[in-house]
């Protein structure tokens, strides 16, 4: 469960003040579907950061499964974030010299996913793909691998900034 209690970000930009989000309220029950959409400059990114634990909000409370994490430390949240969330990001930065499924497998690594697990979320059909990216910034390039590699068993969050499709995790 998410829930969100009043939630403000700001930024400064120059020498004004910018109210990304300004006093957000949001519950999302485990489960539960939602899209946040809006215009350019809105919050959303904001919004998605602040619920990935990547960035703080200025005041209000979040609990994420019944715990409040907006006050805890950053290596907290950064043990939170690889054991219960899963990102699609709007620019998925992958390694242009690695192919689709190593990409793919690089993060799980990283996060000490077993040899065997590693191996079968690449051999997905669709997935493998051991040709490398002639350009890092395909759209067909980047989307492919990301779903997979931004969530795995035994999280309970996805958040995707301008994901193409679903991702049924």
């Amino acid at each position: 469960m998410i829930k969100l209690n009043n939630i403000h970000r700001r930024f400064k930009v120059g020498e004004q003040l910018v109210h990304a989000l300004n006093d957000v309220s949001l519950n999302i029950e485990r489960g539960e579907y939602l899209s946040i959409m809006g215009p350019s400059g809105s919050g959303k990114s904001t919004l998605l950061h602040v619920i990935g634990l990547l960035d703080r909000p200025d005041s209000g409370t979040y609990l994420l499964n019944d715990r409040d994490v907006t006050a805890l430390s950053d290596k907290e949240q950064a043990q939170i974030r690889s054991e219960t969330i899963g990102f699609v990001f709007q620019f998925f930065h992958l390694v242009p010299r690695l192919s689709a499924a190593d990409n793919i497998a690089l993060p799980l690594l990283l996060a000490g996913v077993p040899a065997q697990e590693r191996q079968q979320r690449v051999t997905r059909p669709g997935v493998h793909e051991p040709q490398r990216p002639r350009r890092p910034s395909s759209g067909t390039t980047q989307r492919r691998p990301t779903p997979a590699g931004g969530h795995r068993p035994g999280h309970r969050h996805g958040a995707g900034d301008h994901p193409r499709r679903r991702a049924h995790w």
